[in-house]
């Protein structure tokens, strides 16, 4: 990827105080509420379209079959970040004796009603018992079906709206049941693109506090090549990229 900027002589002139104003503008920008927002939203696609791609990719080996769900709280007033673990765990302890992880993704919405939609995947010789999920979740209405589409409920599920109207603190989508291999790709989905032609393929990385990134696996620490300059990113020719 390459960036174009103006020659020398047609850029402008920046003083101190320009330089300052900019800074000061780049501050707001990347602090504002709305562009906040837009980075978490943007950032949980990335994580969450990685995860169903690998998740069909687990259930095509085991033979698994997607199942949608919708969990409502009939008052918002009774969410806790626990409902939702715990209504997982008991499904999963329900499936223990069937010998397969239940990958699955969730993302909390709230339109007229606080709500979590979900994509499960379950053995094809399961059936889910209306009675139990009920009782498994207390608090409203539940709604499932067979998933016969999943990249249309896939697409439905990372639209991701109404996250400013969510409970404070209340995280707004997870994802589990991925093998190694599946969590390593979810992990590396929102890698910047620079990074992943670096890392190999098998391998994670997180932030350095130093700055750049740190490979798990080797302990190398790689740093962005582009700089932010007030005509946009610049790719810093002749630097290492390590």
């Amino acid at each position: 990827m390459s960036f174009n900027s103006p020659s020398v002589e047609s850029r402008p002139h920046f003083d101190s105080a320009s330089v300052s104003r900019f800074a000061e503008l780049v501050k707001k920008t990347v602090t504002s509420p709305r562009t906040a927002v837009r980075k978490r939203k943007n950032a949980a696609q990335g994580k969450l379209n990685r995860a169903l791609a690998e998740q069909k990719r687990i259930a095509k080996i085991a033979g698994l079959r997607g199942v949608s769900m919708t969990l409502t709280y009939e008052d918002a007033a009774d969410y806790s970040p626990k409902h939702i673990s715990g209504f997982l765990d008991r499904l999963r302890r329900a499936l223990k004796s069937f010998g397969h992880a239940m990958p699955y993704v969730w993302v909390l919405e709230c339109a007229s009603h606080l709500h979590y939609h979900l994509i499960l995947w379950l053995p094809r010789t399961y059936k889910l018992d209306a009675t139990k999920i009920y009782k498994w979740w207390p608090w409203g209405s539940t709604w499932m079906q067979a998933c016969r589409c999943i990249k249309a409920w896939g697409r439905y599920l990372t639209k991701f709206d109404g996250v400013a109207k969510l409970p404070k603190g209340a995280r707004f989508h997870g994802c589990g049941g991925l093998d190694d291999a599946g969590r390593t790709a979810v992990l590396r989905a929102n890698f910047p693109r620079w990074l992943r032609e670096l890392v190999p393929a098998a391998h994670r990385a997180r932030r350095y506090p130093g700055g750049g990134w740190v490979d798990l696996t080797t302990g190398e620490v790689f740093r962005s090549p582009y700089v932010w300059t007030p005509w946009g990113p610049k790719l810093v020719l002749g630097v290492s990229l390590r």
